[in-house]
């Protein structure tokens, strides 16, 4: 990767990780404020900065990740990083797909949405009934049974964010 476009690429994954922790500052003020349109708009938005964070990164679906490598390890990301994760996001983001599929697969189309509480404490015989769901207690996130930590998001950004920075602010001609 040429040291120009390393750049753009660092400044550009500096800007979405700013993002995602604006968007968990923002998770902590909703559930402050018993605010769940708060709590499920910026937990949305952090999905979306981790997955363009991940695209950054390892290109769409992982299809750069060989040409990204050195992008990687200038801010010192491994392949195993939570960062890398996308399929949190795609659920959010691909709702009419989801909510199609659950229609056409669920038996009793029961339909639970937005809920912040601990795991279990909303009875759902089947997991694909229960949408978009918020445990404070563990920071996960969950979508039809699966579940994602956003916490190990934040951690990662902001274990990167020192060298983000530090390589963001080189000029483009010096290594």
């Amino acid at each position: 990767m040429e040291l120009f476009h390393m750049r753009v690429m660092q400044r550009q994954v500096l800007d979405q990780c700013k993002y995602l922790i604006k968007a968990a500052e923002r998770i902590n003020t909703g559930l402050a404020a018993n605010d769940l349109d708060e709590v499920f708009f910026s937990i949305q938005n952090l999905l979306n900065a981790g997955a363009n964070i991940s695209k950054m990164l390892w290109g769409q679906l992982g299809k750069r990740a060989k040409e990204r490598e050195a992008l990687r390890a200038s801010v010192n990301v491994a392949d195993d990083s939570a960062l890398r994760e996308v399929t949190m996001r795609n659920n959010f983001e691909h709702m009419d797909e989801r909510i199609d599929r659950w229609w056409v697969n669920s038996k009793q189309h029961v339909h639970v949405d937005r809920v912040v509480a601990p795991k279990g404490a909303v009875a759902i015989p089947d997991p694909t009934d229960l949408f978009r769901e918020f445990d404070p207690t563990t920071t996960n996130v969950g979508f039809w049974g699966q579940e994602f930590n956003i916490q190990a998001l934040v951690d990662a950004v902001q274990a990167i964010l020192p060298a983000l920075e530090a390589e963001a602010k080189k000029p483009h001609w010096i290594q």
